[in-house]
C-alpha cells in the first residue's frame, strides 16, 4: 500500500496501475483524488482511518492509501531509442544500479534522478530491490516521474549505452580519480554499486572511469543514495557550463 503523497503523485501522472484506493471518510477536499481515479477507472472506498491503519500497517497513511497494480517498467529498447532522439536541453544523463537492495536508498536515488532530470534509471533483475510502495515512499513520489528501465543484462545495457555515446561512469571509493576532476561535459551514464560491496567487478571492467568522491573525515565512505546525489549535481554542473572543476 501507498499513502496519500505517492497516491496523489500517482494518481497525476496516470501511469502506474492502482487496483484499490481507500479514502478517510473524514477526510476533506478530496474532489481532485476521486476525479483522478475516475478517470484512471478506480473507485475510491470511504473507510474509518483505523482501516487505513490496517491495511498501510502504520498510522501515518495522512488519509489515503492505495493499493498497486504491477509497476510499468521500460525495456532497453526504449532506453536506446530515448539516447538516440536527445536532441535539446543537457545532454542525455542514466543511472545504473548495481543491485541496490536498501528500498529506501533505491527511493532516494530516484528522487534525486528525478531533481536533476535524469532521462532513466536502469535496474537488473538480480539483488535488486523491485520498484514497490515503499520505494514509492522514499521517492516522494518521483518513481511515477523518471522512467524506470528493467535489463536482463546490465552489463549488456552498458556496452549498448556506450555504443550509443554515453560515456559511464562508476562511483567507486575504489576509483584513483576525484568525481569533480573526471570529464563528464557529455552524454553520461553513472553506475551506482550495491551497499553492501559496491560496483560488481564484471562492471567495473567496462567503465571509462571511475568517480571517487573525496572523504574529508573519519568514515570511509557516503551511503549509495548519498553517493548518487553527489556525483548526480557534479554531472549536470559539468554537462550545464561544459566543464570539469580544476585542479
Amino acid at each position: 500500500m501507498i499513502g496519500r503523497y505517492a497516491v496523489v503523485e500517482t494518481l497525476r501522472a496516470g501511469r502506474w496501475p492502482m487496483d484499490e484506493l481507500y479514502l478517510d471518510a473524514e477526510l476533506p477536499d478530496t474532489d481532485e483524488v476521486v476525479r483522478l481515479a475516475s478517470q484512471m477507472g478506480v473507485a475510491a472506498s470511504r473507510v474509518p482511518a483505523a482501516r487505513l491503519t490496517d491495511l498501510c500497517h502504520a498510522s501515518h497513511h495522512q488519509g489515503m492509501a492505495a493499493r498497486m497494480g504491477a509497476f510499468p517498467y521500460r525495456d532497453t529498447d526504449w532506453l536506446l531509442d530515448a539516447v538516440k532522439a536527445a536532441s535539446s536541453g543537457p545532454p542525455p544523463l542514466v543511472v545504473i544500479c548495481d543491485r541496490i537492495q536498501d528500498t529506501h536508498n533505491f527511493g532516494a536515488i530516484l528522487r534525486t534522478c528525478d531533481a536533476v532530470a535524469a532521462m532513466a534509471v536502469v535496474i537488473g533483475h538480480h539483488e535488486q530491490a523491485p520498484v514497490s510502495p515503499q520505494v514509492s515512499r522514499s521517492s516522494a513520489g518521483a518513481v511515477n516521474h523518471v522512467p524506470v528501465v528493467a535489463s536482463e543484462n546490465l552489463a549488456e545495457t552498458v556496452e549498448q549505452l556506450q555504443t550509443a555515446g554515453l560515456r559511464i561512469a562508476a562511483a567507486s571509493e575504489k576509483a584513483n580519480g576525484e568525481h569533480w576532476s573526471a570529464a563528464l561535459t557529455g552524454p553520461v551514464g553513472l553506475i551506482v554499486g550495491s551497499e553492501a560491496s559496491g560496483v560488481s567487478e564484471a562492471l567495473l571492467q567496462r567503465v571509462d572511469c571511475g568517480l571517487r568522491i573525496p572523504m574529508m573525515g573519519q568514515v570511509g565512505s557516503l551511503n549509495a543514495a548519498v553517493a548518487a546525489s553527489v556525483v548526480l549535481y557534479e554531472i549536470r554542473r559539468q554537462q550545464t557550463t561544459g566543464a570539469a572543476k580544476s585542479d
